[in-house]
């Protein structure tokens, strides 16, 4: 015969493992400038999910990588969204006053790492590089 507290362990650590496995996990998308020019760059972002807030204007110094953004979504997904869909505005320009003329909203000019976090639940991480040399400008 089994012991009452035994069945109300099973029924206790069932729950515990539903709970571990419904839960919703995580998507973190992260996006950086890497200035590989020769020269200083300005940065004028934006982000989608910021929309009330006007756009950065930022200083890259030659040979730097600067953070631009993150952002945590809801729900582990394993594949890269397109840049596009979370930047609404990158101008990057020389102190000169050049103009970059790679196309950001081009999802292959991006360099992106993607790493698993954790399993149970999904947790995703996303990196974008956006890398800017002499040619660009």
């Amino acid at each position: 015969m089994r012991h009452p507290l035994s069945s109300l362990f099973s029924c206790a650590l069932v729950t515990v493992a539903l709970a571990l496995i419904s839960c919703e996990g995580n998507t973190r998308l992260e996006w950086n400038l890497q200035n590989n020019a020769s020269s200083d760059v300005y940065v004028v972002h934006k982000a989608w999910d910021y929309s009330s807030i006007p756009p950065d204007t930022l200083f890259v110094p030659a040979g730097e990588t600067l953070q631009l953004g993150i952002n945590d979504v809801l729900g582990g997904n394993a594949t890269p969204w397109a840049p596009v869909s979370f930047i609404d505005t990158l101008f990057i320009t020389t102190a000169s006053g050049a103009l970059c003329t790679k196309d950001w909203t081009e999802t292959d000019e991006w360099g992106i790492v993607s790493q698993e976090e954790r399993r149970i639940p999904s947790n995703w991480s996303h990196i974008y590089f956006f890398r800017v040399e002499d040619s660009d400008f």
